[in-house]
Formats: C-alpha cells, structure tokens, sequence
C-alpha cells in the first residue's frame, strides 16, 4: 500500500512538474510571439472630404482593426477626433466594431464595399441594382503610407497608428516682429476712413487671412516649397490665419474653397501669362477670375513664375520695355478686375519677409516696391494702369551679365534640350497697384 501510494504521489508529482513547465512554455511561447509580432500594415484608406477643413478618413489594417479620423477646426484650432476597433469584411460586406469607449462621432457602421471605388450605405432590403452613392471613396495616395505627411490646413500628420494625438506640433521657428505697433482696428466692417497714426495689432493680424501656393516645378519644387514655408510659418507667428497648398497637394478645387475671404495670396510656380499652374492643372485668367472669391482689397503676390515680373526662363535676349509691360498688365488684369487692390511680382528669393514686414508697418505699397525695386534693379517707367487708371503699373530691370547660362528644357518632366546662352538684360520685379494702398486698407470693405 505504501508503494501504491508512494508511486501515485510521485505521478502526481511528475504531472504537477510537467503541467507547470508545459504552462510555462506555454506562457513564454505566447508572449515571444507577441515581441515578434510585426506591426500592423495600412491595408485601405477612404476618405470622406465634407469641405477643406472638415474631412473624416477611415483606415483599414490587415490585423481586422481600424482607426476613424475626424478632422476639424474648431474656433480656428485644428483637431482631430479618433475611434479605433475591429472589422470583419466578407465579400462585399464591411462592418466595423467600436472599441472606443467616448462618443467620438455619429457615423455608419455597416457599409458596401465597392472593388476600387469606396463605402456606400448598406441597403439590406434594397432590391435596386443601381450602384449606391459612396460614403468614402477609396484613396491610394502614397501619403497615407509614410510615417508623417503634410496636409496644407491641419498641417504636420503622423501616421503612426499607436498615435493618439495625430497633428504635430512645432516650435515657431522665426521671431514674430518684436515692436508690432499696439493700436486694434476697431469698426472694422464699417470704417471707410482711418486717422493717420493708426498702426496694427495682434487682434488685427489674427483677422488677416493668407494663402500659400506652390504648383510643380520640376528640380525646383522642393527649393520652392521650402522658401514658402519659411514665409507662411513667418505670418503664422504672427496670427496670420495661413493655408498652405504645396504639390502634390496643391489641387485647384481646394485652393477655391480655401480663397473664401483670402485677404493675401502668394503663389510660386510656372508661369506664362495669367496663369497658376497647380497639381494636374493648368488654370488660365478667366477660371482664376470666375473662380477665386479674394476679400475685396486683397493683394496678390508672385514669386519665382515666368512672365508675372515681365522676364521668363525662357528669355535668350531681352524682351525689351514694351514686352515686360504688356507681359506684367496682362498678368495682372484677371486680379484687377476682380478687386485685388495690389499685384505684385518679385522673382528674387528671401523677398517676402522684408515685404511682410514693411507692410504690417503700415507702409504704402508703392513704397515697399520701390526700396524692393531699387535694391538690385533699376525701375523702367510707372505709369498708369491702361485697364484700370485707378492702378498704377511698373516694372524694374536688372542688366545683363553676359555670362553663359545654360537653359534646360523640360518634356513630360524629363529633360528634352539643354541651350546656351548669354545673360541679358532681365525684368524681375513689378507692380500693378493702388499706389497709397497700406495695410488698414487690406480691412476695408
């Protein structure tokens, strides 16, 4: 008997042992496989742009698990409101499974998932073999598969999905003016006069609104890109209100919503007469005209686009006075005739600051182009305005070198011919503007 009880204690005994070693391995078989477990990978993306500032994008990962952004701005700060969960999608069948505990926001769950198109409502008793109207459409956008992208209202983006707080902020990397004259416009809407020793605040800036542009410029995109995000970052510390539309994201349709009120528009890129040229567009004067919806009063800026200043990269000789003018006024008559009080080209880097600056000083435009003017080239004539003789118009020039340069010419964004020759006499900065217009006018209605 003691030996049966001696060998059932020991079997007791080796099961226990290998029962707490099997759970063991057990145990550190799941959690080695959840240390190697790779990361999630981003499967779809749909998206659904209610207007430029309000968009909801859905993310799908090959896990089953989803993450729902909501962007907004709210009193002009952006946020972005976030639901994470899981998914089953069999067939044509999406259904999502909230796991966030708070209310984020009030959307469909049960959605039609139509192959390279997007969501659209489930329908269950619908009979119709009309393809339903997309919730979200499907967007392949390389952007949403790096680790940060740029959205030119909310900014920086990552796109790290352990991320709870999806917008990056930034330090400010440029001082705001330190001695900004402290008098606030008051009666704004109303006021047609404005005593002489009126100056601008912060509450004043903070009314202002601006528009960055940068369309596709071949080698030069980035170089572009990078001198336009110092210049809005500058009026941003300041308060400006800034909306920033960089290629590939510099789409036409939202540059339109966004022109809405737009008090200062700045626009680098290809030029040629009355021409923004924007991602997968070329918009001519009349669409510009019929299209953007700037505060009256508004000032338009160019910088770095052939022909806006007079002179074009394409130039060999010069164009002579006549050209520049005819070149520059044609420019500048879409603008004209829809209110904007200034048009201003400018075809040197590290211009816009020392412009900015100027103007918030409450000085006339005519002035800030003449000591811009005069810095490197020689103003040919002003003028009067042939379209307008409320507007004067002019133009400066820089003399030619006579150095060899070397002009590279570009076909479906791969270069086609490669010409030399002699620097000449050149136009690169002009003017067309109400000549005594200042900063407190930029107010008026």
């Amino acid at each position: 008997m003691k030996t049966q009880k001696m060998i059932s204690g020991l079997l007791l005994t080796i099961l226990f042992c290998f029962s707490f070693g099997l759970v063991n391995a057990l145990s550190f078989s799941i959690k080695l496989k959840s240390i190697n477990k790779a990361p999630a990978q981003l499967k779809y993306v749909f998206v659904n742009e209610v207007d430029s500032i309000n968009k909801d994008i859905l993310k799908l990962y090959d896990d089953f698990t989803y993450e729902f952004l909501f962007f907004q701005k709210n009193k002009n700060k952006p946020k972005v409101k976030r639901e994470e969960g899981t998914y089953s999608l069999k067939k044509d069948k999406l259904v999502l499974d909230k796991e966030t505990k708070a209310e984020v926001q009030d959307h469909e769950y049960r959605f039609v998932f139509i192959e390279n198109k997007g969501l659209a409502k489930s329908q269950r008793f619908n009979t119709s073999k009309k393809e339903p109207e997309l919730l979200y459409v499907l967007n392949i956008d390389a952007k949403y598969w790096l680790p940060i992208y740029h959205d030119p209202y909310f900014g920086d983006i990552t796109n790290d999905k352990k991320a709870s707080k999806k917008i990056i902020d930034k330090k400010p990397e440029y001082t705001p003016i330190a001695a900004l004259p402290t008098y606030t416009i008051n009666n704004i809407n109303t006021a047609n006069t404005f005593s002489n020793n009126i100056s601008l605040s912060k509450d004043s800036l903070k009314k202002i609104k601006a528009i960055f542009i940068v369309g596709p410029v071949e080698e030069s995109t980035k170089e572009f890109i990078d001198e336009q995000k110092k210049n809005a970052k500058y009026l941003k510390d300041l308060g400006v209100q800034v909306i920033e539309f960089y290629h590939p994201n510099a789409k036409w349709k939202d540059i339109v919503k966004a022109s809405e009120g737009a008090n200062i528009l700045v626009y680098s890129g290809h030029g040629g007469v009355a021409v923004f040229c924007v991602t997968g567009e070329i918009v001519e004067g009349e669409i510009i005209q019929r299209d953007l919806k700037l505060h009256k009063n508004a000032i338009v800026i160019f910088n770095h686009a052939c022909e806006s200043a007079g002179s074009s990269a394409v130039d060999t000789k010069d164009i002579g006075q006549t050209e520049a003018f005819r070149r520059v006024g044609d420019y500048a008559k879409p603008f004209i005739e829809s209110d904007v009080s200034l048009y201003y080209a400018n075809n040197y880097s590290d211009c816009l600051i020392p412009f900015f600056t100027s103007f918030f000083e409450r000085k006339t435009v005519k002035e800030i182009y003449n000591k811009q003017a005069t810095k490197w080239n020689k103003i040919e004539a002003i003028k009067k305005y042939s379209y307008d003789p409320n507007y004067e118009i002019s133009i400066a020039s820089k003399k030619g070198s006579n150095e060899i340069r070397t002009l590279t010419w570009h076909l479906n964004g791969k270069v086609s011919k490669v010409e030399k020759f002699k620097d000449c006499k050149s136009y690169e900065i002009a003017f067309v503007g109400k000549p005594n217009f200042t900063v407190v006018d930029l107010f008026k209605q």
